[in-house]
């Protein structure tokens, strides 16, 4: 490991607590600190901000963070300067003698992170401040606020095209969790990025589930979700101020925690509520989107969507606010069939015709996938022209379901359907058609005289919702169209016209209904926990509540102080003395010293009450390898000619740090089955030893473990990602027994 990478990872682990990078952070890394435009394209959770903050702590000057809204900000500015990074923001809040104190740190040399507002950051003002020191780098964080195809665009941001202009030698960054290719390439142009380099990492969320439920009458199925979820924090998106005020109502009625948040509440309302949130005083806030960029919590377990969301990239936004630590958390979406008439209502107001033509092809996109019977994810991370090439990603509600799909014979039914909506002269929608098979007496149906029709009445024995499913399947199938551009009426098409005038057989497919599966009724803390002991989840219980303690008393988000997924670390290994706590992953030096004592004294309390306690093992990922990038493949192809590593960094123009996260991943994932020529054979057995006797989790018990001087962190890191390999390949090869 150069010198250079070392200091990088000793800036991780000292301020942040980590052992090592998440795939694509330090290749990011490498670049901004050459100097290079950047562009970064990462899902929610996928370590984002550490790209800019860690370059922010080591370059010379002062880094400057544009962030969308004055809630994010802070929340990011708590949790840095809780780390010990010297980070401030500058935004309306602050009266003009604090923000002159502030503006005096930065001229000083005392602050590394500043935060501002888009708005701001284009005032006379602040350029001259931005002058006066020794500007670094700009990190553009939210970036597809900059695009118009974007499904956040904001104004104030096209006018951070000066930056370019006014400060044409200092590196750029724009960061971004959704973004199609279209709103890639406009965020390039827009921001005038030179010679960007573009670091895409995988859409995939494996923590996330996905789900899709059919709207009922009743509120019996979103209350169950909630219910399961008792104590945890969950996010309930609605289409409406007023959906959110009444679900607020029946979920306080039922003794739940809930805040409402909508554009109709005053801006202090919305903060303190906001805050109330975050803080856990509250577990559920009902929002319209614009509870939006804002949520910077970590331990978000639901997302529930009541209403169908205008496009997919708004949708995979929203859901991706969930399990931001990497624990099991679950995104469920409901749709009824009247979701999209209400949403055509919103795009029929829209003026120009081709603001309305973009909004119907990403409504549609949306509806797609909420009637998809195949796998939800592969349909979400195609959209971003992810590679996915899984068929059953074991985590959505279609590729669980134990039931295969069944063809289904609707011949007779499709007839009367189509013939329907022929006698209407193929003027009205879905609902008005099924309205008419099944014989209702509507006013609008005895206006119209529909109820003189031969089709009239003749679908009764059918349900309305059994129609619904039929007319939806149809459409997919092209017997029938609906036309978006004229209220959704369905049209046979010359398909259906076809199969009618020829009776010909029609078949469909769908999933058998199910009963809830068993999984679904456990209580989420039980997989957020996996298999841990009763004793365990208990002190993890315990620590929660001293972390919501610490955070009240000193004004920030539980989360600030540590994530679930390090109290979970504390409840399994049950750290004894400090340096045993630095060991947990996400107990930085700042950390260590200013918590510290506090969660030790709590653990050896309830050691004291629980002597059978044991330590756990792994009960969580302790080694997720780097992912196996385009780039890692291209390593992969000049590996295989023989190539030495200096040649071959040289031959593919990266860092020798890169090439290592490369063939750390290629060993991981199986492309390199010998390690002997980047590691001294004579060196392999006694790291793996240490490994077995350390666990894979982190690198520094493994060196201190082996004598000194034995081996680099780079050989480190290769045998752990074969002892990876070798275990998964083995369990794999079990499995198929």
């Amino acid at each position: 490991m150069n010198s250079s990478t070392a200091t990088m990872h000793q800036t991780l682990r000292h301020y942040f607590g980590y052992e090592q990078f998440r795939p694509l952070q330090q290749e990011v890394i490498d670049d901004v600190m050459a100097g290079t435009d950047t562009f970064v394209l990462m899902p929610t959770g996928g370590g984002k901000s550490l790209c800019y903050q860690i370059p922010a702590l080591l370059l010379p000057g002062l880094t400057v963070v544009v962030s969308p809204l004055i809630a994010l900000m802070k929340d990011q500015v708590d949790g840095l300067t809780t780390a010990g990074v010297p980070a401030t923001f500058i935004n309306s809040t602050l009266d003009i003698a604090e923000a002159d104190r502030r503006k005096e740190q930065v001229r000083s040399g005392q602050i590394k992170l500043l935060y501002v507002a888009p708005e701001r950051l284009v005032l006379g003002d602040f350029l001259r401040l931005m002058k006066s020191v020794t500007l670094s780098l700009v990190a553009i964080d939210e970036a597809h606020c900059i695009s118009e195809w974007g499904h956040d665009f904001r104004v104030e941001y096209r006018r951070l095209a000066l930056l370019r202009e006014q400060f044409p030698t200092v590196p750029i960054i724009a960061l971004t969790a959704t973004a199609n290719d279209r709103v890639q390439q406009d965020i390039i142009q827009q921001l005038q990025l030179r010679d960007a380099k573009l670091h895409r990492a995988g859409f995939n969320r494996p923590n996330l589930s996905y789900a899709v439920k059919q709207k009922t009458t009743g509120l019996r199925p979103l209350f169950e979700i909630v219910e399961r979820h008792r104590g945890e924090s969950g996010i309930i998106y609605c289409g409406s101020r007023s959906r959110t005020e009444k679900l607020t109502d029946h979920l306080r009625e039922r003794g739940y925690r809930a805040l409402p948040y909508h554009a109709g509440l005053d801006r202090e309302t919305r903060t303190r509520n906001q805050e109330a949130f975050d803080r856990d005083d509250v577990e559920i806030i009902c929002a319209t989107i614009a509870f939006g960029m804002g949520i910077d919590k970590s331990n978000v377990r639901y997302i529930i969507h009541y209403d169908l969301p205008k496009n997919i990239m708004g949708y995979y936004q929203e859901t991706g606010r969930a399990g931001r630590d990497g624990l099991p958390s679950e995104c469920v979406l409901f749709y009824g069939q009247g979701d999209r008439a209400k949403q055509m209502r919103f795009i029929e107001e829209k003026p120009d015709p081709n603001d309305r033509a973009v909004a119907i092809e990403q409504l549609n996109q949306m509806v797609g996938y909420a009637e998809a019977t195949q796998c939800r994810r592969a349909l979400l991370l195609h959209h971003f022209s992810d590679d996915y090439t899984a068929t059953n990603c074991g985590n959505c509600d279609n590729c669980l379901s134990t039931n295969p799909l069944e063809t289904v014979d609707v011949t007779r039914q499709a007839q009367m359907l189509m013939s329907c909506v022929i006698r209407v002269q193929e003027r009205f929608g879905t609902s008005h058609v099924v309205d008419v098979l099944r014989g209702s007496n509507a006013a609008k149906i005895l206006n119209y005289r529909h109820n003189l029709l031969p089709t009239y009445g003749i679908g009764e024995a059918t349900s309305k919702s059994e129609w619904m499913w039929l007319a939806r399947a149809m459409v997919t199938a092209g017997y029938l169209s609906q036309d978006a551009t004229s209220f959704n009426v369905l049209r046979t098409t010359e398909l259906g016209r076809q199969v009618l005038r020829d009776r010909q057989t029609i078949t469909l497919q769908r999933q058998r209904q199910e009963s809830p599966r068993k999984q679904e009724r456990e209580r989420s803390i039980n997989r957020t926990m996996g298999d841990l002991p009763e004793n365990n989840v208990e002190l993890f219980q315990r620590l929660r509540g001293l972390r919501k303690r610490i955070a009240d008393d000193e004004h920030v988000p539980a989360y600030i102080v540590f994530g679930d997924n390090t109290l979970i670390g504390m409840a399994t290994r049950l750290p004894r003395t400090l340096e045993e706590m630095r060991m947990v992953s996400g107990v930085g030096e700042m950390k260590t010293k200013r918590y510290g004592a506090a969660f030790l004294q709590a653990i050896a309390e309830f050691l004291g009450e629980q002597p059978s306690i044991q330590t756990v093992e792994r009960q969580i990922p302790d080694f997720v390898p780097p992912e196996l990038s385009e780039s890692a493949i291209a390593t992969w192809y000049a590996y295989r000619k023989g190539m030495q590593m200096e040649a071959l960094a040289a031959a593919r123009q990266i860092s020798q740090s890169t090439l290592l996260g490369h063939l750390e991943s290629l060993v991981a994932h199986g492309k390199i089955d010998s390690i002997e020529e980047i590691v001294p054979p004579e060196k392999i057995e006694p790291i793996r030893a240490a490994f077995r006797r350390n666990g894979l989790a982190a690198l520094r018990p493994v060196m201190d473990d082996l004598p000194a001087g034995f081996a680099t962190w780079d050989e480190l890191r290769i045998v752990r990602a074969d002892h990876y390999r070798r275990k998964h390949s083995t369990s794999r090869e079990a499995a198929k027994v």
